[in-house]
């Protein structure tokens, strides 16, 4: 007899269908927002919201499920709607024209559980009640339970209200999974032997952990308040009328990173996981179609108790306009033979259209073939110098491809994963270039695009259950060998350092931007020829005016002192002229670098400050005494002050229009002159041709090409002398202020060429202390075994020992610098500040003793202890005080430096001169020092390993704040509350 028997289905088919198939927390994010779009949402957003512990939501503004369609719908995995291709009801498309259906599996919901273990799941449909669902997807990780025996709680409310009352019901009704009382006997017992099981086999694996079934009850034991998530969402607060929320607990990593906690730096992996959401995530939909009226708008929003920050959204400026905007640009279409039909810019010339013929033929059967799709890539040159960009619009671009470069698929206007990530090379590109990265020109990280298909036109192009690609198909391969085709024939020959494009118009950009960057930095160096000029031309004048201010506070003074009302008025001109030649003092704004002139500028600035202190200080005091003595009537003194205050404006407007009109006939006649001169230049060198022509010496085609050659060469020398002659003036005349953008576009260049040579700096350094580390131990092995080979005689004697003591001092000194190497070798160890004070003393006991300095700790440092990788902690401390050391060594009275701490704060403070407020901003950066052969590298590795461990430093600048007088360096460390012992 034959029996039929039904498959049976565990519960952890859902965990194998949700959790285990998402790669990543992005991917995720993206199918769950592609149900959005599905609902006909026009908005959707990921809210990531701090607090203990953090909580997160995704919010639409959909259609909206009602209780059956929930039922029917989100409760039924591999739902039919989305494989049949079921049209969504116009009355609840929201006014939206039709949408082609992003799912195809009818699992996407179950990306959630990617997110969070447990997740409150909110819809309401317009003129529906709220339907609410409870899942803990921890339920579904347990082997022994079938899936027929998980019960979720479903719910139907009609006001907000009832929420509040609904909830522990729902969280009551999760628990009951474990242990159920709902009068079946046989589920009962299949589900607390499952439990028994699971709870048995986790506790054998590792004893100490916690079980998931106490996970899911100390779950659904606390309080939830799921006011403050709600209120984000536009349904709840009933400014729309349908929509879904998925409030999620017991997040994933990736989404607690953007809120590790108030005033604490993430960690690497946290930086990591953010960046990888923000790359992901940023280019959802397609930025390069501007056809699209109805594009989903999408946010991720992370919420801190005094901050709401939108981290990614669709970003204005660099859609399809920026992409044509590159250096070099393809764009066309595939149609359904395979031929490509488009056109080609290279170094921003239009190169006409293109059509390309593909290798082989196209599939045609209806299960592999591949409909037509639209592309377009824009790539920018690498160096600058070859660029048709400007400099610091060149520099935006390679930030911005840091972040947002390569080569995306879109189906339907929306992103198909995992294409256009660093991690993926589907069309080959990377790997072409290790092989010719001349000749093969296209790079993922300096161009920027994509691939456009429909679910119409390519339905073959399907994507794997995990939505990380597409399916490995005919049709997929198919699409791929286009591609990399076209990428190969479009580099080879355009763009890449064979083509005879690149060797046509390379040479003529390079030189417009030699010239352009050796006319930027003459402007730079008649900038701090100028500034430098006004710094020292005014100097005298600032000695005057401060003894000028003092002399008239001496008189004002003695005014007060007899009570003399026309004394203090008398005093009011000189006071008015005080107060116009402090404006006139002020110096423009300060280049970046100042080379040795930088102490000139500072001792300027010093005085300058005091002048007008004591300018500020006589104001005040002329105006309250001329007020008390009642010198003049009120109104009088108003009147006086207000013609003087417009006399001085006056003068001063006129006496700057008189200078540019001056300047302005002077440019006007010497523009005249030239464009008279440049206009004579083409007959000078055609006016040959005529003769030769007459003579019938020059045959007439060979005249006109001449002719035609000299014209275009004219043409291109005379733009590159008149346009950026017109553009500065017209943006001189729009107001900009030239002082201002020469000193920032020079001290952005400065900028971007100090960090290349930073790293590549500190490259060197970093292979240098390896090399010494290695040398310096193998000779000391070789030094001791020396040593003890020699005589006793000889080790007797004292110049013996010296050496001995002194050989093994420098191998302490190696050890001590040995933990400086941040190599990872170490483990985490419990660390006290009496630990730290001790090796500080250690080290540089011998060097404080020789200087005079004393170096103590408060109680509260002493006592701090905390667990961490001492090549984290102990080098911050080695280079802080090393840094003291060398600034209090200047002074002649009392030196000190100390050690304290506060809550989860450690501090190193000096009573040394302290930091220039100028100097601040850059006190961390690579190679910047103000010390006599000072490195610079000191601070900023501090910064860098602190921050590997999410730990930071900071400069006080709060009086109120420092310890002593000088440098105040504070570190706020961030560990886990159970591994802070900070007293």
């Amino acid at each position: 007899m034959v029996s039929a028997i039904a498959f049976q289905t565990r519960a952890r088919t859902i965990d194998h269908l949700g959790r285990e198939q998402i790669a990543d927390v992005p991917t995720a994010i993206s199918e769950l927002w592609k149900n959005a779009y599905d609902a006909y949402a026009r908005q959707v957003a990921l809210h990531i919201y701090e607090g203990l512990p953090p909580t997160a939501m995704i919010a639409d503004d959909g259609h909206g499920m009602s209780m059956s369609q929930f039922i029917e719908s989100w409760l039924v995995v591999g739902t039919e709607s989305k494989a049949a291709g079921a049209l969504v009801a116009e009355n609840l498309r929201q006014g939206l024209s039709e949408r082609p259906k992003q799912g195809q599996k009818g699992i996407g919901r179950l990306s959630v559980a990617a997110l969070g273990s447990a997740v409150l799941v909110l819809s309401k449909q317009r003129n529906n009640n709220f339907v609410a669902c409870l899942v803990d997807w921890r339920l579904f990780e347990n082997p022994y339970v079938f899936l027929q025996d998980i019960r979720l709680p479903v719910v139907e409310f009609s006001s907000r209200e009832d929420l509040k009352v609904l909830l522990p019901q729902l969280r009551a009704s999760i628990v009951e999974n474990l242990s159920p009382e709902d009068g079946n006997p046989d589920r009962a017992e299949r589900l607390r032997d499952a439990w028994r099981r699971f709870d048995e086999h986790e506790v054998s694996q590792d004893a100490r952990t916690l079980t998931t079934s106490t996970q899911i009850k100390t779950l659904a034991e606390l309080t939830w308040d799921v006011e403050l998530q709600l209120g984000d969402w536009p349904v709840w607060s009933g400014a729309c009328p349908a929509g879904t929320a998925l409030v999620m607990f017991d997040l994933n990593s990736a989404l607690t990173a953007w809120v590790p906690g108030q005033g604490t730096v993430p960690s690497d992996a946290q930086q990591s996981s953010r960046a990888s959401l923000v790359r992901t995530l940023s280019g959802f939909s397609d930025p390069y179609d501007d056809q699209v009226d109805d594009v989903l708008d999408y946010k991720v929003i992370v919420h801190t108790a005094t901050e709401k920050n939108v981290v990614v959204g669709r970003e204005a400026g660099y859609g399809i306009g920026f992409l044509h905007s590159l250096d070099h640009v393809l764009e066309g279409a595939f149609d359904e033979e395979g031929i490509f039909h488009g056109r080609v810019k290279a170094f921003g010339k239009d190169i006409g259209k293109v059509e390309l013929t593909p290798p082989q033929l196209q599939p045609t059967s209806s299960k592999d073939r591949i409909g037509a799709f639209s592309l377009v890539i824009g790539a920018f040159e690498p160096v600058a110098r070859s660029s048709i960009l400007r400099p610091e619009i060149h520099a935006s671009v390679v930030e911005r491809a840091q972040t947002h470069s390569g080569l995306s698929i879109y189906r339907d206007g929306l992103r198909v994963m995992p294409y256009g990530r660093p991690e993926n090379d589907f069309f080959k590109i990377e790997e072409r270039r290790q092989s010719q990265a001349g000749r093969e020109f296209w790079a993922n990280r300096r161009l920027f695009g994509r691939i456009a298909i429909s679910r119409a036109a390519n339905p073959n192009l399907r994507d794997k259950a995990g939505r990380e690609g597409l399916i490995d198909n005919t049709a997929s391969r198919a699409i791929q060998i286009l591609m990399i085709e076209l990428l190969k024939v479009t580099a080879r020959r355009y763009f890449g350092g064979d083509s005879p494009v690149r060797k046509e118009l390379l040479p003529a950009i390079e030189a417009e931007n030699d010239a352009a960057a050796e006319a930027a930095k003459k402007t730079q160096s008649r900038q701090l020829a100028g500034f430098r000029q006004i710094v020292r031309e005014q100097s005298a004048r600032l000695d005057v005016a401060l003894a000028k201010s003092k002399a008239t506070r001496a008189k004002l003074d003695v005014a007060v002192d007899i009570g003399s009302a026309n004394a203090v008025w008398n005093l009011n001109g000189e006071v008015d002229e005080l107060v116009s030649e402090r404006a006139s003092l002020r110096v423009p704004p300060k280049p970046k670098k100042l080379g040795k002139f930088e102490d000139v500028y500072r001792d300027y600035r010093d005085r300058y400050a005091e002048m007008a202190a004591h300018v500020d200080g006589l104001r005040e005091l002329w105006t309250e005494a001329a007020s008390r003595l009642n010198a003049k009537p009120a109104i009088d003194v108003a009147r006086s002050q207000l013609s003087r205050n417009q006399k001085a404006i006056t003068d001063q407007l006129g006496k700057w229009r008189r200078e540019i009109e001056t300047l302005l006939r002077s440019e006007f006649k010497r523009i005249g002159d030239k464009v008279d001169e440049d206009a004579k230049e083409y007959y000078k060198e055609t006016a040959s041709l005529l003769k030769g022509v007459e003579a019938a010496v020059t045959p007439l085609r060979v005249a006109i090409e001449e002719m035609d050659q000299t014209r275009e060469r004219l043409f291109l020398r005379f733009s590159e002398v008149y346009e950026p002659y017109h553009r500065a003036m017209k943006q001189l005349s729009e107001g900009l202020d030239l002082d201002g953008a020469l000193a920032y576009a020079a001290a952005h260049g400065d900028t971007l060429e100090r960090r290349l040579e930073q790293v590549q700096s500190l490259a060197q350094v970093g292979i240098s202390v390896e090399i010494l580390s290695h040398e310096l131990h193998t000779l000391d092995r070789r030094l001791a075994a020396s040593l003890e080979a020699l005589p006793e005689s000889v080790r007797g004697l004292s110049a013996f020992q010296t050496a001995e003591a002194a050989r093994k001092e420098l191998v302490e000194r190696l050890r001590f610098l040995s933990q400086m190497q941040i190599a990872g070798g170490d483990t985490r160890e419990k660390i006290s500040g009496i630990d730290i004070e001790i090796y500080l003393v250690e080290f540089f006991g011998p060097l404080l003793s020789e200087q005079g300095i004393t170096l103590r700790a408060t109680d509260a440092f002493s006592n701090a202890a905390f667990f961490e990788f001492p090549s984290r902690i102990f080098p911050v401390f080695i280079n802080l005080v090393n840094n003291a050391i060398y600034w209090v060594s200047e002074l002649t009275g009392s030196k000190e430096i100390l050690l304290s701490a506060g809550h989860d704060t450690l501090m190193v403070s000096d009573n040394g001169r302290g930091i220039d407020p100028e100097d601040i901003p850059s006190l961390f950066e690579l190679f910047f020092s103000r010390r006599t052969r000072g490195r610079g590298v000191g601070l900023y590795l501090c910064r860098q390993t602190l921050a590997a461990g999410g730990h930071k430093i900071d400069y006080v600048v709060d009086q109120a704040k420092k310890e002593l007088s000088g440098a105040n360096f504070e570190i706020t460390l961030t560990l886990p509350p159970k591994n802070v012992l900070l007293s």
